[in-house]
């Protein structure tokens, strides 16, 4: 049993940092921050693949991508939908309540950019991909943030992919799949891709 003077600790084998720390991630819109907290060195033998942290950060801070690319994109769930959403965008009543794929972004940014409430426009990543979705204006996100939500699919940087869908298969709401603009990056900590933000920069359509 702990006294009220003990202090708890654990040693997990397989973190990088004995003791957690901040991180700036691979793409990121604040280089001025990346010299103070740097990502982890490359790896070279986890997992048998070679994964890329720092090398790939700095030829981002030296490419200026965050000049390119200013804003931060983040995604996450509706209400709505679940999953990737194929079976719950072919029901017609939650379909009615959820029609667009759409990227939130705020009054600020979208005045910047000659963006309305409703118009379509394109998020672009480092990629090179560019997604075509519906602008929703709103002062829920960060002015140098937008939030897209994952559970579309159905269009491909701008194309309906409604001939490619069997007879009677395709869903009634079809939009861009946010991870086709995602871009590389994985957390050694807790095993998982970093796909659910990276940087971007939204035009209109």
């Amino acid at each position: 049993m702990c006294s009220a003077t003990t202090t708890p600790r654990a040693l997990v084998w397989n973190f990088p940092d004995a003791i957690p720390q901040h991180r700036e991630p691979i793409y990121g819109n604040r280089p001025d921050l990346i010299a103070k907290y740097p990502t982890h060195d490359d790896q070279k033998t986890r997992w048998r693949l070679p994964i890329l942290y720092k090398t790939l950060q700095q030829k981002n801070v030296e490419d200026k991508l965050h000049e390119k690319f200013p804003l931060v994109m983040t995604s996450g769930r509706l209400v709505e939908y679940e999953g990737g959403g194929e079976e719950t965008r072919s029901n017609p009543w939650l379909a009615e309540l959820q029609q667009e794929m759409f990227v939130e972004i705020h009054p600020a940014a979208a005045a910047q950019r000659g963006i309305r409430n409703g118009d379509r426009v394109w998020v672009m990543t480092p990629t090179g991909a560019r997604i075509n979705v519906q602008a929703l204006v709103t002062p829920r996100v960060a002015q140098d943030h937008v939030f897209l939500p994952f559970h579309f699919s159905g269009r491909w940087q701008g194309q309906d992919l409604l001939a490619y869908y069997p007879q009677g298969a395709a869903p009634i709401v079809r939009g861009e799949a946010v991870n086709t603009a995602t871009t590389y990056g994985y957390d050694i900590v807790t095993m998982m891709q970093e796909t659910k933000t990276t940087i971007c920069n939204v035009e209109r359509a």
